[in-house]
């Protein structure tokens, strides 16, 4: 079998998995948006590497695309775990208070 063939298998089995945790299996309100951002994580790394290998591109548009992926990740876990909020300006703000 070949290794795209195999990729896309793998990535196919972690959509799936997301979906029998989400319907199936129940979890806490607390433990739920860790095993989705473990999941997204997953996703997205899976997605990167793929790009990396199968598309090809210059060096350095790949590490640019690289860096903006891992920053929107970081943003985004962040965000979801409740560390970061985004204010009216759409700049980040550390802060737990509210608007």
């Amino acid at each position: 079998m070949p290794p795209m063939a195999l990729n896309l298998i793998a990535l196919i089995a972690v959509f799936a998995s997301l979906r029998v945790i989400h319907a199936y299996i129940p979890l806490s309100a607390r433990l739920k948006p860790v095993v989705n951002v473990v999941l997204v994580l997953i996703v997205v790394g899976i997605l990167l590497w793929l790009s990396n290998t199968y598309i090809p591109m210059a060096g350095s548009i790949k590490a640019i695309l690289n860096i903006v992926v891992v920053l929107a990740t970081c943003v985004g876990v962040l965000q979801a775990l409740g560390c970061c909020r985004k204010t009216r300006l759409g700049v980040l703000d550390g802060s737990t208070e509210g608007p």
